[in-house]
């Protein structure tokens, strides 16, 4: 079941005038009767809130409304007992699934209830790192407000900060410093945000060579955790990504990353690379 089939169905009840936390599964049992096999599968759970499913994003129902914007069933969901720090099968929270979103009423609903700012996914990242990427800069606000470590290091041991100076995101890069990023954080490649930030195409602001980089980094994530190459070799497999994808057109590339999704900021594309990344060997 895709997100947009979520989004779709999830929609349709969270417009409901008559939502509250006493019928909210019963309205989303319904409407998820038009798709049987994941109807059954909930079913099996005894119609568990904080149930991940197994197919599409295998999230909860809380990711999933959190992920869509829908409000009015994350609140519902929540009071009914949904647990705002249940993860997902790549370890993210509902908080994780806020990040490109340019509302801040969700995370914020979310932190109130006890949401961890801190939580990371299985690629080390927390929600402040996908704020990030998404160039969410009130949201990266936000999170950093309620407690999001500036400095922490995902595992490929980047920070915030680097991922702001691949993305050539300079407001992003002076913020967090001003919030106490460390300048000179160093990477699993022996690199500095600063040592980003002086790379020509990152000065010009080349959005297909940020993208090469991050494509790279992405791919030698999901070798290094499939065991498949062994932590020295992760710069290599950054180089070679990022020569290759440097040899396509721009067009491509786009089309490559920013697969039809409903989220179509950076979180959305990381998760894409890293999931068809996963099959890569050398």
């Amino acid at each position: 079941m895709e997100i947009s089939n979520w989004h779709e169905l999830l929609s349709l009840v969270n417009v409901d005038k008559d939502l509250s936390k006493d019928n909210v599964i019963e309205k989303i049992q319904n409407e998820l009767k038009r798709y049987s096999k994941e109807y059954e599968e909930w079913k099996k759970s005894g119609f568990d809130i904080n149930y991940v499913f197994k197919d599409g994003e295998k999230v909860t129902l809380l990711h999933l409304a959190a992920s869509c914007n829908l409000e009015n069933i994350v609140n519902a969901l929540i009071e009914k007992g949904a647990n705002v720090n249940e993860k997902g099968a790549r370890e993210e929270t509902p908080l994780h699934e806020t990040t490109h979103l340019k509302s801040i009423n969700i995370a914020n609903v979310l932190i109130k209830k006890g949401a961890d700012v801190n939580s990371i996914d299985m690629w080390g990242e927390t929600p402040l790192c996908g704020a990030v990427l998404c160039d969410n800069m009130v949201m990266v606000d936000v999170l950093i407000k309620k407690g999001a470590d500036v400095n922490v290091v995902d595992t490929l041991r980047r920070t915030p900060l680097h991922w702001a100076a691949l993305r050539g995101n300079m407001v992003m890069v002076d913020a967090l410093i001003k919030k106490g990023a460390d300048v000179n954080s160093v990477d699993m490649c022996g690199e500095t945000p600063l040592h980003y930030l002086n790379r020509p195409a990152i000065k010009k602001g080349q959005i297909a060579a940020g993208a090469a980089t991050l494509l790279g980094a992405a791919i030698a994530v999901a070798l290094f955790a499939a065991r498949t190459v062994t932590a020295e070799f992760i710069p290599i497999v950054i180089a070679v990504v990022a020569i290759t994808v440097a040899a396509l057109t721009v067009g491509s590339v786009t089309y490559k990353l920013l697969k039809p999704n409903t989220k179509v900021d950076g979180v959305a594309v990381l998760t894409n690379v890293h999931e068809e990344s996963a099959s890569i060997t050398l």
